[in-house]
């Protein structure tokens, strides 16, 4: 378990336990530049100064490779992700409809059975970043057959 300290001016403004992870893996290596591993043993209290911590802790080193990767996962990620919009952004205006219609009293366009697989589509859009299958296009959520009928 690591524990660091962030500094300004010589004074500790903020402690962080990073548990198992290294500080660089959780945060920007801007913000990782300020911060001085807090050996064990050490108590550090916010307000403090670290004059004396400073010159026995070492850095906290600064690795680059998991920031990129996130990056470039996210950018490789990108045109899964604005097809998933597109799709929320697209059946929008059918689940304002239905509940326009209902809220007006009317009988709704879609069947109770349309609109509860119109909300469970929507759902699986919402949930399939977090799946082990994306951004592949053959994860992608199906659309229910009627609506992938109307579009």
């Amino acid at each position: 378990m690591a524990r660091y300290a962030r500094i300004e001016n010589g004074v500790a403004v903020e402690l962080i336990d990073t548990g198992d992870f290294d500080i660089a893996q959780l945060y920007a290596p801007s913000f990782v530049e300020a911060m001085v591993l807090v050996p064990e043993g050490i108590e550090v209290e916010i307000g403090s100064p670290l004059g004396d911590l400073q010159r026995r802790a070492e850095p906290a080193p600064v690795l680059e490779t998991p920031v990129l990767t996130q990056a470039t996962s996210i950018m490789n990620d990108e045109p899964a992700r604005t097809w998933r919009e597109s799709r929320l952004s697209g059946t929008q205006w059918l689940m304002t409809r239905h509940r326009d219609e209902q809220e007006l009293g009317r009988v709704p366009t879609l069947s109770a059975g349309q609109y509860l697989a119109l909300l469970e589509y929507r759902q699986a859009l919402r949930d399939w970043p977090a799946t082990d299958g994306f951004p592949a296009a053959a994860t992608r959520p199906s659309a229910p057959l009627w609506l992938a009928l109307e579009g």
